[in-house]
């Protein structure tokens, strides 16, 4: 596949990312890592994030591996952190659940389904997150981290699928949060940053060899 279509080779940087997560990747056994998976590089800046800065309400739209490995990171830091993951696909996120309730991490983390269906924010008409059940899991405290990994987006019709997500989650993000974007390589999510730097305070900065790019509330002047 091309880079639009989803997949970026991994480099020496995501192999050095990897034996830095290896603690716990060695916690639970075999995860699944798919093309779609955030890389592991990525994974390693919001895993600093949580450590070193004491995040500790997340807020992820797709779920997977990175669910389980945050979810794990959250119980070992024990500061009451906890996961929602937001995920469209009912079976997979049975899955997901399944698995964070077998590692007993279902106090921390849990998957909130949610179809894809026409949303006023949607760009094109490209569907987005049911409403209600993206309000159920926004319920709660301020999100301080918030990592958009979906919908699906790699096909050039669904470019900007994942637009939306700033947006609608914008009430629930605290001030001094973080926002992540994966797969950036792609053009409609390089365009989705622009859009998001022009109608927000948030301002991005790029890390391609990680695949993501990290939002912050620009400070005032």
């Amino acid at each position: 596949m091309t880079q639009d279509q989803g997949t970026v080779e991994w480099t020496s940087h995501d192999l050095i990312a990897l034996q830095v997560l290896r603690p716990l990747l060695d916690e639970g056994g075999y995860l699944p890592w798919s093309s779609g998976a955030m890389r592991a590089s990525g994974l390693v800046t919001l895993c600093n994030e949580i450590v070193l800065a004491g995040r500790r309400r997340v807020l992820e739209l797709g779920s997977g591996t990175s669910t389980l490995l945050l979810a794990r990171l959250l119980r070992e830091q024990d500061r009451g952190g906890t996961l929602v993951a937001v995920e469209h696909h009912p079976e997979w996120a049975t899955w997901v659940g399944d698995r964070l309730a077998a590692e007993g991490l279902a106090s921390i983390a849990r998957v909130v389904v949610a179809p894809l269906a026409p949303h006023p924010l949607g760009r094109g008409r490209l569907p987005w997150y049911d409403a209600a059940a993206f309000a159920t899991a926004m319920d709660g405290p301020p999100v301080d981290v918030l990592i958009v990994d979906g919908p699906p987006a790699f096909r050039s019709d669904a470019a900007l699928a994942r637009y939306p997500a700033l947006p609608a989650a914008l009430p629930a993000l605290d001030p001094g949060g973080i926002v992540v974007l994966d797969d950036i390589v792609r053009t409609g999510e390089a365009e989705i940053l622009e859009r998001w730097e022009d109608e927000t305070d948030y301002r991005f900065e790029r890390r391609p060899l990680e695949g993501i790019a990290v939002g912050r509330v620009d400070p005032p002047a």
